[in-house]
């Protein structure tokens, strides 16, 4: 099969769609896999052709609107281009990629298949403080303007729909739309090196790791730490692995809670630094508000790191009362309960069984193949 894949990040940018799109091109190998991806500079990779279209090149580039609109016209051609000699167009998500990539697909008669990791609409919206609602009510409510609309003609353009959980599969179904024929649940295959553990110094470390935006609500570990402290519970110390709008805030909130000393920020690493962090720590917390498949959960499990994560869809697809403890959302008295307990309950041999039975390599690359072929065929 000749598989085109387009992509909005890619190595040497760090972020799940760049992860993503590396690790499954080096998977691919009985195929010939093309790459078109944003970007100043891309990681050389053996296996496959790469295809770069410049970010904010030039003058009017650097305009938003224009800029926008001028690299998504860019993509169209790009994929008009190169995905001629494709027999499927592989879209990594709907809005940026998905919507002109998906229309030149169909300008030149080839197969999509699209990827939905997590709503765009209200990912914006929340990040900009315009809702507090969780995914499912803002959608409910017909919330998402622009974007929403522009991501539901994209969705039905494809000839299929990938989402790592059931829960993203439920999202589209209710509120899309979208038939459920046409989606299909594949769980990330996840490759972790073999790490090391260090032994303990008797400093016990907590990691999160994600971008500083709110619905991640690191700032309930940070508050669930200061009530860890004050009541004189087990001694921990965070580590929090990721970049964000939110890294003032939360720095400013460690110091008003007289913990700043308790609480580091290692900034952006890379994939392999952010699994020896998960690896040498004694507790990973999840404390987000909404996932669509948290994956950083799986590479725990796989590390055998202890798992604490919010009982909330998506989430607790793999977080369950088996493999990890859940904690209640927005709450951080009982967050710091469960890290208190945390110590009494080892769960980390039977995570280790489900996300190895769940996310092996072998089983996830060849439901995608399966897809992709099926659809060729057709």
């Amino acid at each position: 099969m000749r598989i085109l894949i387009v992509t909005p990040i890619f190595p040497p940018v760090i972020g799940g769609p760049a992860t993503y799109t590396w690790e499954l091109a080096h998977k691919l190998v009985n195929d010939e896999v093309s790459i078109i991806a944003f970007g100043d500079i891309l990681k050389p990779i053996d296996c496959a052709k790469l295809y770069q279209i410049k970010v904010r090149a030039g003058l009017l580039k650097k305009i938003p609107f224009i800029g926008s609109f001028l690299r998504q016209f860019e993509l169209f051609f790009a994929v008009m281009k190169y995905g001629r000699k494709a027999d499927l167009i592989y879209l990594q998500g709907p809005l940026v990629v998905g919507f002109f990539g998906g229309l030149a697909a169909k300008f030149i008669s080839k197969p999509t298949v699209m990827k939905f990791v997590g709503d765009i609409a209200w990912e914006t919206a929340h990040r900009r403080g315009k809702t507090e609602k969780n995914l499912d009510e803002f959608l409910a409510c017909g919330d998402g303007g622009i974007s929403r609309r522009l991501q539901r003609s994209a969705f039905r353009r494809a000839d299929a729909v990938v989402v790592p959980s059931n829960y993203l599969k439920e999202v589209l179904v209710r509120h899309y739309l979208i038939p459920e024929k046409k989606i299909f649940v594949v769980y990330n295959a996840i490759d972790i090196p073999f790490i090391h553990k260090k032994g303990h110094d008797g400093t016990k470390t907590i990691v999160t790791v994600g971008r500083l935006v709110p619905h991640k609500n690191i700032a309930g570990i940070i508050e669930a730490l200061g009530i860890v402290g004050r009541l004189q519970m087990a001694d921990y110390r965070l580590k929090i692995v990721g970049e964000g709008p939110e890294g003032t805030r939360l720095r400013q909130l460690a110091h008003d809670l007289g913990i700043t000393e308790k609480v580091r920020f290692l900034g952006a690493l890379s994939h392999e630094d952010t699994l020896k962090e998960i690896a040498h720590a004694d507790l990973f917390i999840l404390n987000s508000n909404y996932e669509g498949l948290p994956h950083v959960i799986v590479e725990a499990m796989y590390l055998r790191t202890p798992v604490i994560a919010t009982n909330i869809s998506g989430t607790n697809e793999i977080a369950t009362v088996r493999t990890a403890i859940l904690t209640k959302p927005n709450n951080p008295s009982d967050l710091a309960r469960n890290i208190n307990a945390a110590e009494s309950i080892d769960n980390t041999e039977e995570a280790y069984r489900f996300v190895s039975e769940n996310f092996n390599q072998e089983k996830s690359l060849r439901k995608l193949r399966d897809l992709f072929l099926n659809l060729c065929q057709k």
